[in-house]
C-alpha cells in the first residue's frame, strides 16, 4: 500500500514539473516569436529589398503558432493526469483532514485560470491573451502577403492557399487542445 502511494506521488511530482517546463517553454517560444514579429516590423519600410520572398516571413510564425497548439494539449494532458492523481492521492487522506478540496492544490489554479471554469472576467482575458496572439499572427500574414503581392503579380495566390493550408490544421488543433481543457479528472479504472 505504501509502495502504491510513493509510486503516485512519483508520477504526481513528475507531471507537476513536466507541466511547468512546458509553461516555461510556451513562455520562452512567446518570447523569441514577439521578437521576431517586431524585428521584422522594424524594417518593414526596407523589405522590398527582399522581393518575393517576404512571403516567407510569416512562416516561422505559423510554426510557433503549430508548436504552441502542441504544448498547449501536453498541457491539457498533464492536467488531466495532475488531477486524477490528485484525487487519489486526496482521496489517502482521512475525512475532514484536508481542507476544501476544489480549494487546495492544482485543482484550485486549473478552476481560477481554466477557460472552462473561471470566473468570467478571467475568462474574458485569456480569450483577449489567446485572441490577440491569434489577430496579430493573422495580421502579420496578411500584412506580409500584401506587401510581397507587388513583386508576384498573380503568382501571390500561391502562398496565399499555402498559408490558408497550414493555418486551417492549426486552428483545429488549438480547437481540440482547448477542448481537452476540461477540469474533470479522467476516471481511474
Amino acid at each position: 500500500m505504501s509502495d502504491d502511494l510513493g509510486v503516485l506521488t512519483a508520477i504526481y511530482q513528475s507531471d507537476r514539473t513536466d507541466r511547468s517546463t512546458t509553461l516555461t517553454v510556451s513562455l520562452a517560444t512567446m518570447g523569441a516569436a514577439v521578437t521576431y514579429l517586431v524585428g521584422t516590423i522594424a524594417f518593414y519600410d526596407k523589405l522590398d529589398l527582399l522581393g518575393w520572398t517576404i512571403c516567407l516571413l510569416p512562416f516561422p510564425l505559423v510554426c510557433v503558432a503549430a508548436f504552441h497548439a502542441v504544448l498547449l494539449n501536453l498541457a491539457a494532458v498533464r492536467a488531466r493526469s495532475i488531477l486524477t492523481l490528485e484525487r487519489v492521492l486526496l482521496d489517502r487522506v482521512p475525512e475532514g483532514s484536508p481542507p476544501d478540496r476544489r480549494e487546495i492544490g492544482v485543482t484550485a489554479s486549473e478552476r481560477a485560470g481554466n477557460l472552462h471554469t473561471a470566473h468570467p472576467s478571467q475568462r474574458a482575458a485569456i480569450l483577449i491573451a489567446y485572441g490577440g496572439v491569434a489577430a496579430t499572427y493573422l495580421g502579420y500574414v496578411v500584412l506580409m502577403l500584401v506587401k510581397a503581392a507587388r513583386h508576384m503579380s498573380g503568382w501571390i495566390a500561391v502562398p496565399v492557399v499555402a498559408y490558408v493550408v497550414l493555418l486551417v490544421p492549426v486552428a483545429l488543433a488549438w480547437r481540440h487542445s482547448t477542448a481537452n481543457f476540461d477540469l474533470e479528472p479522467a476516471r481511474t479504472p
